[in-house]
């Protein structure tokens, strides 16, 4: 984890100690939810886990619980039973909601892990009560800032929007994601499909508007018409949340006459695993993330991966990726094919991201929050 700076990197041990009272006895933690196969719900089960092999007592409270995990979660409404002044309580925050209301009234000293709010310009046009909630829930981490003990982000990039606000000492733990479950089982009806020896132009995400899908349909119309005729598109995520951001797109992919752009909707962890399998290169256009969690699961699959440089994406790659500064069509298209065509660019791109990779050692970043929580007089 490390700490906060306005100069050159800091080391972890930079985190200023606190006076504080004894080891407390329980580290509990906080969210809206903790969903089956989400990745915030991945580092919240990693972190409990490791708590309780602590010698704490240590359980998961959300808002909305997912059937699924009905025996992992307690409704947040109980916590108010084992509050306590020597508790130590970890807020996720991606979202507005009860939880932080209740994070502002109890005792327990705090600390927020912030996972970013997508600014809520991005979503007015296509989904208003969805921006609103954005808009509330930037609101609501505002009024936290004085009452979080320590603040972290998990990536540079969300713990610089902390320091905005307020919040001190901050610093950074990047998201704890399990990504070995990617070697799982990949679906074969998937792999029969789609790998023909075409090449696979990948992209994973929500089909929601600050991911920008819009440039990589330009992109790839560039691309297939230019480049490469035996070529597809694949974008992997959910988009009925955004009906009418999916209908621009399909409009738009009609205008450019694309009819190898495959958008699957939401998928399971088998048909996930086999899309990164068949995959050439992994393209994002996004303008705004957090963290993005595909990118990294590319990585790990050793997929080269061509990324807008924008938000988050250069400060959680450290920069490992191959980035671009525009967007113009052509110049997405003819960089994804030099990395396609290019042996030595690509294997240098590859060992890149490899070294990149190294900072979501699992066990490495479970220890850096166990010893940032210690440095800061709350373990």
């Amino acid at each position: 984890m490390s700490a906060a700076r306005t100069t050159p990197a800091a080391s972890p041990a930079s985190v200023v100690a606190v006076a504080a009272p004894a080891r407390p006895k329980a580290i509990h933690q906080l969210s809206v939810s903790a969903a089956y196969g989400d990745a915030i719900g991945g580092e919240i089960f990693t972190v409990r886990d490791a708590l309780r092999d602590a010698g704490y007592e240590s359980d998961v409270f959300v808002e909305l619980v997912d059937a699924r995990m009905a025996g992992e979660v307690r409704p947040y409404q109980e916590y108010r039973e084992v509050s306590h002044l020597d508790n130590v309580v970890l807020l996720h925050f991606s979202l507005g909601s009860k939880v932080s209301a209740l994070a502002r009234e109890i005792d327990d000293r705090m600390v927020l892990i912030y996972h970013n709010i997508t600014p809520a310009e991005w979503f007015a046009p296509y989904a208003l009560g969805i921006a609103r909630d954005c808009q509330r829930g930037r609101l609501e981490l505002a009024a936290l800032a004085g009452r979080a003990a320590l603040a972290l982000g998990d990536s540079e990039y969300n713990r610089q929007e902390l320091e905005e606000l307020g919040f001190a000492p901050t610093g950074v733990l990047p998201l704890i994601v399990d990504l070995a479950r990617l070697d799982g089982p990949a679906d074969p009806l998937v792999l029969d499909r789609f790998d023909d020896g075409r090449t696979n132009l990948l992209f994973v995400g929500r089909c929601v508007p600050n991911k920008r899908i819009e440039d990589l349909l330009r992109a790839y119309a560039y691309y297939r018409r230019c480049i490469d005729h035996r070529s597809r598109l694949i974008v992997v995520g959910e988009y009925r949340s955004f009906v009418l951001y999916f209908d621009a797109l399909q409009a738009l992919a009609g205008e450019l006459g694309l009819d190898d752009v495959h958008f699957t909707g939401h998928v399971s962890q088998a048909e996930l695993n086999a899309y990164y399998r068949v995959a050439d290169c992994f393209v994002c256009a996004s303008e705004h993330e957090g963290f993005c969690v595909p990118v990294f699961e590319a990585m790990y699959r050793d997929l080269p991966v061509v990324a807008y440089s924008a938000a988050a994406i250069p400060y959680s790659t450290g920069r490992g990726v191959l980035l671009l500064s525009d967007k113009d069509p052509a110049l997405f298209a003819e960089t994804v094919h030099q990395v396609l065509t290019d042996a030595r660019l690509r294997e240098r791109l590859l060992a890149r991201q490899r070294r990149a990779l190294e900072c979501l050692d699992r066990d490495r970043l479970v220890g850096e929050l166990m010893r940032g929580l210690s440095r800061a007089g709350l373990a």
